[in-house]
């Protein structure tokens, strides 16, 4: 009984190393030191009428393009982009479309910069608080010309009586 067992098993083995070796292998292409911006922060601004959402330049490609996406019906007056750090304007050109908007920078982002995006008087519906709004946040770089998802920015904003 032992000795029909253990040749079963072998034929087993045998049979998963052939398949094995004829089903091919796929390997990921990873460039080494590059990586992509993340969402390093974000919240509100000037008593929750302004949201913010941060992005940190990573890797060795510089950032030409960001893109935002809020599929909660997001109206906003205007968006404002300044250095993280040191609170710098950066210029940027700006394009609206239906639940998003997408910035291109004068000068693409090199790593190691954090900018912040204001989304100046953000209201959902008409709402300024008992909200949750996320923001799916997209990089395009010059090289490879998509958008690359980096994150998603989640503010939660309480019901404030008394304003």
């Amino acid at each position: 009984m032992k000795r029909a067992f253990f040749q079963g098993l072998t034929a087993v083995a045998i049979a998963t190393a052939a398949f094995s070796l004829e089903t091919p292998v796929s390997q990921a292409q990873i460039q080494v030191g590059a990586s992509t911006p993340i969402v390093s922060n974000a919240g509100t601004l000037n008593r929750n009428n302004d949201h913010f959402l941060e992005v940190t330049v990573n890797g060795d490609m510089p950032l030409e393009r960001l893109k935002v996406v809020c599929v909660t019906f997001h109206e906003l007056s205007g968006v404002e982009v300044v250095d993280a750090e040191t609170g710098e304007d950066i210029p940027f050109a700006f394009n609206a479309g239906f639940e998003e908007f997408t910035i291109t920078f004068s000068d693409s982002l090199e790593a190691g910069k954090t900018v912040r995006i204001i989304m100046k008087d953000s209201r959902v519906r008409g709402r300024l608080g008992g909200l949750t709004v996320p923001y799916q946040v997209f990089a395009t770089y010059p090289s490879i010309g998509e958008n690359i998802p980096i994150g998603t920015a989640v503010i939660s904003i309480p019901e404030v009586t008394g304003r």
